[in-house]
């Protein structure tokens, strides 16, 4: 066989082999002589690898390459007239070829897998590129469609024809090329080669290869992993807007659109005081002028005919429906009994709540009417406003979001293929933990979370003609301590005794009902957990009632500390229901039932005797009747003696309140200190004083009506007291009167007042930044509830330099409050667990108040004096990618750093000392999938991989926790030893892996159908077999799509109940379809599983190593390697 090949197609043999065989054979024989000239469009390592040995050992080698044109362009077509004049279109094409050939080659480099052997390969291609005997141009004059491989040492030879000198051209497609070794020919060849040579220019190839060694800085290569991350987020007009705003409402604005269109919905959760309403306030004004929409306003009361009248009418926006909670409940169309809508449910293409957290627990009736209002296509877009979407526990989000996140795999492309099981296992995960990085992917998507910190540090003192600069108050704490002891000498210690709570050892835990020992003063609270005393050995207590007990305890022990009369009155009611129970028990029955009927009240102003668990009643037979009855009887006696001893106490008497008037007249003296003007000194001791109790805010208001008339420090209070509670009526003359600056109050409104006492209903969106000081009676159970009061008074354009805040604190039982408190919630948690409770700790309930660790730690700092917990950067739910996307958006307005940002190749590394955990950050693309992925990849003090027990390899793939472990500053030094490079391959391998087999997992509809409840698969078979008369299959069908959903413990309780309360199952088909429509069940798109993907498909951007600060115990990350692997990869 001829060593000159003359018909190659990489068919029989590659082209690589055919032309690197001729070029050896003319080596053997003229070792030194071998001159080359290459003219290729395009150019990559692969190609080189195939033909390396021989381009190493030519003489000379000449390289050009060019853009190839586009084939279609040259076919007949009509010119566009807009698109360029005749003459031009020729130049244009030109252009844009020759950028689209830069940008294919530099595609080409970044796709190039970061293992050791392709590393070698590129540098072994750049060591070769800037050797003497190597000569680069590229042709930008014209196109370059022709492919020659010139061997020029006396015209020797040339393969022409259509083989890019890539991996593909020369091993891999369907190519033709014929070999000339006629001298004249080939020199016709040559001349060809020479005139282009002689137009084009020189090109550094090399030094696009060498970007992807180059030390690039830590900075540039954290801002590239944001940039991946936000990217989408940096295309901002500077447009104007209906409503004037802050630069941050804006660019709020701009995010909650991109929410809207791509999941109907959205979670405006600014801190307290950021203007939450102007935000949502330009999207309602959005589809009220610009899409002529019309939109449902649904806020709480005080805020509808407060701020929010005030604003509507300010921007022109008195087309909207604005209601209350109530008035929605009350509408004929959505189960009520008036007209309250002024338009049909459906007509409105957008509904906004403030204060949305209401809506948080599901099993109330404002639940459901809501979920009644929001059904149906097309989907409604829905605004939720709160500055505390995470109260009490994950499931509150959980259950926001459910409202207008549909399709339970809608995050499938992040990685989450079940919503629900996703935020489960985020609650189980850490159950003390209210804000973790496994939601960060979710919450990034769907809420706009600035917190006040955030906006202090980024937009402090930017001003907004007509609204002034950007300014908050400083928060100042302070404590004002009590003797809770004092208050029932020696009471204390007989009460944690009656709630569990031993003495010789106080981490004991609270034991059940039937293990209390009421002949010593326990407080079994059997009446409300009954089944703890059934007859047979082998029950076990009902779960939904060990809750209740729990909650009652939970209930008692917040009411003692907040004042005797609210602890007094709350034991006269839970006595009095005990006669009940046991007039019921002579009857034969035992009153059971949906315990804590009416605890969704919990969260303004609950009363645990409120407490009914009286909705069903079983048969006193099943009960140790002798037992029961003494427990409960004692009970009643036990309750009824503390009422007696709290009642003891006259208001006179209370140094708790002693202390109130102590700090309102320090108050009052720093007012008139601090004041220059008459006015002043008012604003200054307007104090806000809560309670989270309405009988507490009663027997305040009892000692203060007193105290301004008999006490000449509090003169100035005189005839200026008020209060509100969740009982009282219109709000809006108590909050107009307080602060009517403020407020909202119509112009010409009178100032009447200075102290306002309140429960939590003015805990929420008012704005009395009018006044100074906030006063909290009660110790700060949630420490949630202290910022939304807080946010009342620390507002953007507070008349105030400096607002303080005053928590009363038991101290000197602080510590066995709190950790009663913890055992009462250790226990309610414990029977939740019990029977797997994901949305509500028991049926038509809220979700039970958790003191758990970080809440135990918050209220300790509120002790401490101090106010960085009112800054919000704390607060459950202030995890978001704010503060990434500003980084980001601050950094690439500087156009040198964005050029270099945007210019980074893939596959960049870069490296910086810090504390912590060292480890590796990588992101990566999977093929063209919109989203970036990350994982972080720990390490030991040598620079190894972790591994589990089973080899497996210790990595996250929570996209925070990678970010933020790669967060460095501009002025960061970079710091990547070779050894740590040499590491990052073994850790890149284990990254890769585990987005293959994630994705792998995602990929198979196995995985990603969602298993439908078992009560869910009963419903749906007693359709197919009974079907409703009158009903057709499309509409069973539809039906059968329904209920094939995951859908919540409620939803599974009420149709299980449904189909039990009835024995014909005819019947029940009828009432199965009665639920369908009561609770507004709809079919849920259906799932898609990801794309499969091969390993290749995955292709790394950018990775950073952070290692240990210097001097540390892993000085082996600061010594060289012997030498980089020598295998090549295929």
């Amino acid at each position: 066989m001829s060593h000159k090949p003359e018909v190659v197609s990489n068919r029989h043999g590659t082209v690589a082999d055919a032309i690197g065989g001729y070029w050896d054979h003319f080596l053997t024989h003229r070792p030194g002589d071998l001159a080359l000239a290459i003219a290729s469009a395009y150019f990559n390592p692969g190609g080189f690898k195939l033909l390396a040995d021989r381009l190493e050992a030519a003489a000379k080698v000449r390289l050009l390459i060019g853009a190839e044109p586009d084939v279609a362009a040259d076919m007949f077509r009509r010119r566009s007239l807009a698109a360029s004049r005749p003459g031009h279109t020729m130049k244009a094409r030109l252009a844009e070829a020759l950028k689209e050939h830069l940008a294919e080659i530099e595609v080409d480099r970044d796709l190039i897998a970061f293992t050791p052997g392709n590393d070698a390969l590129v540098e072994r291609l750049i060591a070769w590129l800037r050797s003497d005997a190597v000569e680069t141009r590229r042709l930008t004059s014209q196109f370059l469609h022709g492919k020659a491989y010139i061997l020029e040492t006396d015209s020797e030879g040339v393969v022409a024809g259509s083989s890019n000198f890539t991996y593909a051209g020369l091993a891999r497609n369907v190519e033709l090329n014929l070999g000339h070794y006629e001298p004249y020919k080939v020199k016709q060849v040559q001349d060809w080669f020479e005139e282009l040579w002689d137009e084009a220019e020189a090109y550094d190839l090399a030094r696009l290869y060498e970007r992807r060694f180059e030390d690039h800085q830590p900075w540039i290569v954290f801002l590239r992993m944001l940039y991946e991350r936000y990217g989408d987020d940096l295309d901002v007009s500077d447009e104007s807007f209906g409503i004037p705003m802050l630069p941050f409402q804006a660019e709020g604005v701009m995010r909650a659109r991109r929410f809207l269109a791509r999941y109907n919905g959205v979670v405006i959760a600014d801190g307290v005081g950021l203007g939450k309403t102007f935000t949502a306030g330009q999207l309602i004004w959005e589809a009220v002028h610009d899409r002529r929409q019309r939109v449902l306003l649904i806020a709480p009361a005080a805020l509808r005919d407060g701020p929010w009248a005030k604003f509507l009418v300010e921007h022109d926006l008195e087309a909207v429906t604005s209601i209350s909670y109530e008035q929605l409940c009350n509408d004929i169309r959505l189960g009520g009994t008036k007209e309250v809508l002024k338009h049909d449910p459906d007509d409105y293409a957008m509904v906004v709540i403030d204060e949305a957290h209401a809506y948080r627990n599901t099993g109330t009736e404002r639940a459901g009417v809501l979920r009644e209002l929001l059904k149906g296509s097309p989907q409604k877009d829905l605004v939720l406003l709160t500055a505390t979407p995470v109260n009490n526990s994950l499931i509150d989000l959980y259950n926001l979001l459910a409202y207008f996140i549909r399709n339970d795999g809608e995050f499938m492309p992040v990685g989450i293929p079940s919503l629900r099981k996703h935020f489960a296992a985020a609650q189980a995960a850490d159950p003390e933990d209210l804000s973790p990085d496994l939601l960060f992917d979710v919450l990034d998507a769907v809420a706009v979370r600035r917190t006040r910190r955030f906006v202090k540090k980024h937009y402090a003192g930017m001003e907004l003609p007509g609204l002034g600069p950007i300014r908050f108050p400083e928060p100042k704490v302070t404590r004002v301590d009590y003797d809770l002891d004092a208050v029932i000498p020696g009471f204390f210690n007989d009460f944690a005794h009656a709630l569990g709570m031993d003495p010789d050892d106080p981490d004991t835990p609270i034991p059940t009902p039937d293990q209390f020992d009421y002949q010593s003063g326990q407080l079994t609270l059997a009446r409300y957990a009954p089944s703890a005393f059934l007859a047979d050995p082998d029950a076990d207590p009902e779960p939904y009632e060990m809750q209740a007990a729990g909650l009652l305890r939970s209930g008692l022990l917040k009411r003692f500390e907040s004042s005797s009369a609210a602890f007094a009155k709350t034991c006269r009611k839970m006595a009095a229901s005990h006669d009940l129970f046991l007039d019921a028990l002579d009857d034969g029955w035992v009153l059971t039932g949906d315990a804590l009927a009416e605890y969704a009240r919990t969260d303004t102003d609950y009363d645990p005797s409120d407490y009914d668990g009286g909705g069903t009643r079983g048969d006193a037979a099943d009960y140790d009747l002798d037992e029961l009855r003494a427990a409960v009887e004692a009970d009643r006696n036990l309750l009824e003696e503390f009422a007696g001893r709290a009642e003891a106490i006259g208001v006179a008497d209370d140094p708790k309140l002693d202390a109130l008037i102590e700090a309102l007249a320090a108050i009052a003296e720093q007012a008139d200190h601090d004041g220059l003007t008459p006015r002043e000194q008012q604003d200054n001791r307007k104090v806000l004083l809560f309670s989270y109790y309405g009988d507490t805010v009663d027997w305040i208001m009892e000692r203060l009506a007193d105290a301004v008339v008999t006490d000449p420090r509090l003169a100035a209070y005189t005839g200026r007291v008020t209060s509100v509670t969740g009982d009282d009526g219109d709000k809006k003359e108590v909050m107009y009167g307080f602060a009517p600056r403020t407020a909202g109050a119509p112009d010409g409104w009178t100032d009447n007042y200075d102290i306002l006492v309140a429960t939590d209903v003015l805990a929420e969106g008012v704005n009395l930044q009018q006044a100074r000081h906030i006063i909290n009676y009660d110790l700060p159970w949630n420490p949630m509830r202290l910022v939304q009061r807080h946010g009342r008074i620390d507002r953007i354009g507070s008349p105030h330099p400096k607002v303080w805040m005053r928590c009363f604190f038991p101290s000197d039982v602080l510590d066995d409050l709190l950790g009663l408190e913890a055992r009462i919630q250790r226990k309610i948690a414990q029977a939740a667990a019990s029977i797997g409770v994901e949305d509500e700790i028991i049926p038509d309930s809220a979700v039970a108040e958790v003191v758990l660790a970080h809440t135990k730690e918050q209220i300790q700092a509120i002790h401490d004096e101090d106010a960085a917990l009112l800054d919000d950067d704390h607060a459950p739910g202030a995890l978001s990618g704010e503060e990434f996307r500003k980084i980001l958006a601050d950094a690439m307005d500087n156009a040198t750093t964005r050029a270099k940002v945007l210019g980074l190749p893939w596959v960049a590394g870069s490296g910086f000392r810090s504390s912590g955990n060292p480890g590796f950050v990588f992101c990566a693309r999977v093929g063209d999938h919109p989203e970036a992925v990350f994982r972080w990849v720990p390490i030991d003090t040598d620079g190894n991989t972790l591994v589990e027990a089973d080899g497996t390899t210790i990595l996250s793939d929570q996209t925070l926790q990678a970010i933020a472990r790669a967060q460095c500053e501009p002025a960061t030094d970079f710091d990547l030893p070779d050894a740590a490079r040499d590491k990052a391959y073994t850790a890149w391998e284990a990254a890769r892996d585990d987005i293959l087999a994630k994705w792998a997992d995602l990929s198979d509809p196995t995985n990603v159908v969602v298993p439908v409840p078992k009560t869910m698969r009963r419903a749906k078979e007693l359709l197919i077999n009974h079907p409703p008369a009158g009903v057709t299959q499309d509409k069973l069908d539809w039906y059968d799509e329904a209920l094939s959903a995951p859908y919540d413990h409620r939803t599974q309780r009420i149709l299980r109940q449904a189909i039990i309360d009835h024995d014909n199952p005819a019947d029940q088909a009828v009432e199965i379809v009665k639920v369908i429509h009561d609770l507004g069940l709809e079919p849920q798109p259906e799932v898609q599983p990801l794309p499969e993907i091969e390993a290749d498909d995955i292709y790394l951007v950018c990775w950073m190593a952070v290692l240990p600060e210097s001097n540390s115990a892993s000085d082996v990350l600061l010594e060289q390697p012997e030498g980089l692997p020598a295998q090549i990869d295929s």
